[in-house]
């Protein structure tokens, strides 16, 4: 009996905020102005490469000696002017003191609830990430500047002022289906047809609450200085501590037909949680109905869950700033495993014109799939009857 069932691949890309750190003079400005790169998606409107984007803000803590209270600037938003073409604090003016340096701690989205910024450390808790489905960002820690500098080459933006240098602090993942093919034909004359329809999608046992404490990686008196990510102690990935127990999310792919040479996204690409994965916890799974068409007469329908393991034996965590593209192949198979070629694996997983080319045509061995009979009859009994025959 041919059979349906789903074999999973995976590739897996690092997207970081990449950056060129380029020692120029400074240049003179009595206002505090920022100079940003950032490689920044949300959910709704991905946004690709390395300038930060004019339409977003972000949020400033400034520490200075000499300032009235803790704080130079105290979670300041940072907001692109287009009539000055700067980047500074919304709705008003700092100025640089005269006397005395000053250092900067800016993260994104502006205002979020849930993280505490301080002068060596930022911490992240209780943030609800499936909840929220935006891009969190922490920048370097700029310390010990007095002016406005020009220290990155984006080759793009050519803005001035404080370097803003932002990372990814969740990972980002997305699952996505194709089906080998749907057609095969017997040398007896047989002809088999499959039409396979996703009804729904879902990932379970996901931890999607959570937090983590970055600390700086060295505290010189002044420069552009980078954080240590967290890690697990003895794993040693960068991943978040969760918060809770795990939870189901709910796929975007709903009542489709799937057909042979396209990737299809079963779950949209979603921020997640940065955590290590455990063998048989977290899983992906798909309701689906199979039809079966034999000599083109229908023959039998079924609908039924297949589930496949997140968790990989080289892919024992989602870490911090890492994008993860799961590749899920459908497609008639049988025990001794021959259901086809796989797919080759997109260059860009998340690139929507890519056609999911790389299926072999040719049909698998589906030999010991068919269905076969063992006919046996079953020896005669035999029982011994005396009977007396009276004449």
């Amino acid at each position: 009996m041919k059979k349906i069932v789903v074999f999973l691949s995976i590739a897996a890309v690092m997207a970081s905020a990449c950056s060129k750190s380029v020692m120029t003079d400074a240049v003179r400005s009595n206002q505090v102005a920022f100079q940003t790169i950032a490689g920044l998606n949300t959910k709704a409107t991905p946004i690709v490469g390395t300038v930060f984007p004019q339409t977003e803000t972000f949020s400033t803590y400034a520490w200075a000696e000499g300032t009235v209270g803790e704080y130079f600037m105290d979670n300041i938003t940072i907001a692109y002017n287009a009539t000055e073409n700067l980047w500074k604090a919304q709705g008003e003016t700092f100025y640089w003191p005269k006397n005395t340096t000053v250092d900067f701690i800016s993260y994104y989205p502006t205002g979020l609830s849930g993280i505490t910024v301080e002068k060596n450390k930022i911490t992240y808790s209780g943030i609800d990430v499936n909840a929220l489905q935006q891009d969190i960002m922490y920048a370097d820690k700029a310390a010990g500047f007095s002016d406005n500098a020009d220290l990155i080459d984006d080759s793009i933006s050519g803005f001035t002022g404080v370097p803003t240098i932002f990372r990814h602090a969740l990972a980002k993942v997305n699952f996505k289906v194709a089906l080998t093919y749907i057609h095969k034909e017997e040398a007896d004359g047989t002809v088999t047809d499959w039409e396979v329809k996703i009804n729904n999608a879902k990932l379970s046992g996901i931890y999607t609450k959570g937090g983590c404490e970055l600390k700086l990686a060295s505290d010189p008196a002044i420069g552009v200085i980078g954080w240590e990510k967290p890690f697990d102690a003895d794993s040693l990935y960068h991943v978040w501590t969760p918060e809770g127990t795990p939870s189901d999310i709910n796929g975007a792919l709903a009542d489709t037909t799937i057909t042979p040479g396209i990737l299809y996204s079963a779950v949209d690409t979603l921020f997640v949680l940065p955590q290590l994965l455990t063998a048989g916890q977290q899983k992906v799974t798909l309701n689906v109905t199979v039809k079966t068409t034999r000599n083109g007469n229908p023959f039998l329908n079924e609908t039924f869950d297949v589930s496949a393991n997140i968790r990989l034996a080289d892919l024992p965590a989602w870490e911090m700033n890492h994008i993860y593209t799961y590749i899920l192949r459908f497609g008639p198979t049988s025990s001794n495993g021959n259901g086809g070629n796989p797919i080759v694996p997109p260059s860009d997983p998340d690139d929507p014109d890519y056609p999911g080319g790389g299926i072999d045509p040719n049909d698998p061995d589906l030999s010991d799939a068919i269905i076969t009979f063992d006919p046996a009859v079953d020896g005669w009994q035999n029982v011994g009857i005396v009977a007396n025959i009276t004449l």
